[in-house]
């Protein structure tokens, strides 16, 4: 470093011109790039599934009560209205249910590596702004296998 005398009214442009040298002098930081973290991904298995269909809190038991009815119809899409009717539990409940599931999964099972336990659809061509809800034939059988004493008519809390 070296002082020099500057005349006080040419000190803001020196100082802008100090600030441009200097960041053109400076070597830009390497980007970092993380690599995205890998996705384990397992599907349901009957141990777990029945872990889910055994919790006791409210969520728990219309989540069960839910995949009870998609199970009885694999494949086929059900809204929440639809699920409403089958399941006889009400439209709110079912809805809080969904919602408060991603974070009971996160908090109880392996969200991050098994995802939701049935298949959410965005839109069907008579409810496209509803989303609808499936499961496949093969989680189907593993979740009636996981409750073979449940169907979807048992309405029990």
């Amino acid at each position: 470093m070296v002082l020099v005398a500057v005349p006080l009214a040419y000190v803001p442009q020196v100082a802008r011109l100090l600030a441009d040298l200097d960041a053109r002098q400076r070597i830009p930081p390497v980007p970092r790039h993380r690599p995205a973290p890998e996705r384990r991904v397992t599907d349901w298995t009957v141990d777990e599934l029945r872990r889910l269909g055994q919790g006791r809190s409210a969520t728990h038991r219309t989540v069960a009560v839910v995949l009870d009815a998609l199970a009885a119809e694999p494949g086929r899409q059900f809204t929440v209205r639809e699920l409403s009717q089958v399941t006889g539990r009400p439209r709110q409940k079912i809805i809080g249910a969904m919602a408060g599931l991603t974070r009971l999964l996160k908090a109880h099972h392996d969200y991050a590596g098994r995802g939701l336990p049935f298949e959410r659809v965005a839109g069907r061509s008579e409810a496209p702004r509803e989303l609808a809800y499936r499961l496949d034939a093969e989680r189907a059988a593993r979740w009636r296998e996981a409750r073979p004493s449940r169907s979807a008519g048992n309405r029990s809390p």
